[in-house]
């Protein structure tokens, strides 16, 4: 597996064991006097700035809306056509106003660590809902727990999902989830559905 860190602008800062990240923009000017040894995780070229953001068909507030984004979704800004922005989300492009649109990377801080320690992995991602309690004996939660195959990634691992923008801990198992895969908890089905299959790169922080 090989581990993809180049350098960047932004960070996300780990601290206290991985367990809480921290958010900070940098301006061009700052970078020179960065530490040198900060990484860039894959992500997309901007991200949402503001919550429930409307995704449109057309750029028009008439238009239908697709789906109503989170802060902090990532997006690939394809064009800026005066207050709106022309974005992909996966697979589907429609717009959204460009004041909601923050364009830019954003990274690990990984100078305190090994960098032999992040692992990147391909997998196939899919999501579970429902009342239950993980392999591990605790509550699921939504933004936090992930199944996965523990010989592959062992229990505990942090994991970096770009399209969350967000470290989830790998908590949980199932018998379909085997070799490269992974099952993020959502708070409900249609969630779930709505997330299908995917094939992502994830982040394994040792």
């Amino acid at each position: 597996m090989k581990i993809k860190l180049i350098m960047s602008t932004l960070a996300i800062t780990f601290m206290l064991g991985f367990n809480t990240l921290a958010f900070a923009n940098t301006t061009s000017d700052k970078v020179n006097t960065e530490n040198s040894n900060q990484q860039k995780l894959t992500y997309n070229n901007g991200y949402v700035n503001s919550d429930s953001v409307n995704f449109r068909k057309e750029a028009s507030t008439n238009s239908d809306i697709y789906k109503v984004l989170d802060k902090n979704t990532s997006v690939t800004i394809l064009s800026c056509e005066d207050d709106w922005s022309k974005i992909k989300i996966n697979d589907t492009v429609g717009y959204v106003y460009t004041k909601y649109i923050t364009t830019g990377n954003k990274i690990v801080d990984v100078s305190n660590i090994d960098e032999s320690n992040i692992i990147s992995l391909d997998v196939k991602a899919t999501a579970y809902a429902g009342d239950t309690i993980t392999s591990t004996g605790i509550v699921p939660i939504e933004g936090t727990t992930i199944a996965v195959d523990p010989s592959v990634i062992p229990y505990g691992s942090k994991v970096y999902i770009p399209e969350f923008d967000n470290v989830f801990t790998a908590e949980d198992c199932g018998s379909a989830i085997k070799g490269n895969r992974i099952d993020i908890f959502m708070s409900s089905e249609a969630k779930c559905n709505e997330w299908g299959v995917k094939k992502i790169t994830i982040y394994v922080l040792k």
